[in-house]
C-alpha cells in the first residue's frame, strides 16, 4: 500500500473512508477541506496528522502519494484531474462529474498520466451483486431484461450518514449513477445502448430533478428499466436479472436466484460499509502497483453517457 493516503473533503462520506482506511490499518498522513471547524474536528477524530484549507496545498506534500476525493459532486471531476496532474492517484466518490466530458476528462488524465483513477461506484464492490456477476459467469447466460430501482425521501438533502449537506445532491448523476452503471455491468451490452427516457423538470424545492425514468435497450434486442426517485415515502432499492431460465434479485443484503436466497449479507448498513472497504482496499493496492482496481474512470463512461442523455430530454420546469 502507499505509505501515504489523504483525504479531501472532510465531511460524511469523508468520514466513511476514514473509518474504512481504519478497519484497514492505515491512517491519513493529511486531509483538506474549507471549514476549519469541521477540519480540526476530523483530523482529531481520525489521528489524522496535518490538515490543509486546499487541495493544491494538500498537494504540495510530498507524503501524499493518493488521494480520496470526498467532496461535494460538483467538485469531483475538477479535483480529481488536479489530483492525477499533480502524479498522485485518486479515488473519486461517485459521481466522476457531473456531465459525460467531466466524467471523460477525469478518465483522459488518468491514461495521459499512467496514474489509478478508482471511482466510488460501489455497487461493484457489493457481494451481493458480485455474487450475481459470478453466476451469470458462471450460467454462461446473457439477461433479457434487467429493472433497477433506487427509490428514496431526499427533499431535505440528508445523506445516508444522516447528516444534512450544505450542497444539492443529484438523483440522476449519484445514485442514477450507481443503478445505471448496475445495469449496464449485468446487461453487459456488446455496444452503446439505445436511450428512450428523461428526467423530470426541476423541483422548486431543490432545483433539479428529482425522477429519472428510462429504458435502455442493446443492439441484440435485450432491455433495462431505470426508475430513480427522491420523492419516495417508501425506501425501494433493488434490481432484477432475468434471463429465460433464472430470476436474479438483489434486494438491499440479500441476493436470490428464483426465489431461494443464495447469499444473504444480513445488515444493510454493514454490507455497504463492507463494500467500501473493500474498494479503498483495491485503490491503495493498485496505488502502490497492484491489480487494477474493479471499477476505474473509464468504466462509467457508458454509465455517464446515458446519464447525459437524460439530462438532455430532461423535460422543462
Amino acid at each position: 500500500m502507499p505509505a501515504g493516503v489523504a483525504i479531501v473533503g472532510p465531511g460524511a462520506i469523508g468520514d466513511v473512508h476514514a473509518q474504512a482506511l481504519a478497519r484497514l490499518g492505515v491512517t491519513p498522513v493529511a486531509a483538506a477541506g474549507p471549514k476549519p471547524d469541521e477540519l480540526a474536528a476530523f483530523a482529531s477524530a481520525h489521528g489524522v496528522p496535518r490538515t490543509y484549507g486546499s487541495l493544491e496545498d494538500l498537494l504540495a506534500d510530498d507524503d501524499v502519494e493518493a488521494v480520496i476525493v470526498a467532496t461535494p459532486s460538483h467538485l469531483h471531476a475538477e479535483q480529481s484531474v488536479a489530483v492525477l496532474e499533480a502524479g498522485r492517484h485518486v479515488l473519486c466518490e461517485i459521481p466522476t462529474g457531473l456531465s459525460l466530458d467531466e466524467s471523460a476528462a477525469v478518465a483522459d488524465a488518468a491514461s495521459r498520466t499512467g496514474r489509478v483513477a478508482a471511482v466510488g461506484y460501489t455497487l461493484r464492490y457489493w457481494e451481493p451483486h458480485r455474487c450475481l456477476a459470478d453466476r451469470l459467469d458462471e450460467t454462461g447466460t446473457l439477461p433479457t431484461l434487467v429493472v433497477v430501482r433506487q427509490l428514496m425521501l431526499r427533499q431535505s438533502d440528508v445523506g445516508w450518514t444522516g447528516k444534512l449537506r450544505d450542497w444539492t445532491d443529484s438523483a440522476l448523476w449519484h445514485h442514477g449513477g450507481h443503478i445505471i452503471d448496475a445495469a449496464l455491468w449485468h446487461l453487459r451490452p456488446p455496444a452503446p445502448v439505445t436511450v428512450a427516457g428523461t428526467a423530470a423538470p426541476p423541483w422548486p424545492g431543490s432545483g433539479s430533478p428529482m425522477d429519472v425514468a428510462a429504458a435502455l435497450a442493446t443492439e441484440d434486442g435485450r432491455l433495462a428499466s431505470v426508475a430513480v426517485s427522491y420523492h419516495s415515502r417508501e425506501p425501494v432499492s433493488d434490481v432484477l436479472v432475468i434471463t429465460p431460465e433464472r430470476t436474479f434479485q438483489v434486494d438491499g443484503a440479500v441476493l436470490r436466484e428464483n426465489g431461494a436466497v443464495v447469499y444473504d449479507g444480513g445488515n444493510v448498513a454493514t454490507e455497504q460499509f463492507a463494500a467500501v472497504v473493500a474498494q479503498d482496499r483495491a485503490f491503495l493496492a493498485a496505488a502502490a502497483g497492484g491489480p487494477a482496481p474493479l471499477v476505474q474512470a473509464a468504466d462509467v463512461l457508458a454509465a455517464a453517457r446515458v446519464q447525459s442523455l437524460l439530462e438532455a430530454g430532461s423535460l422543462p420546469a
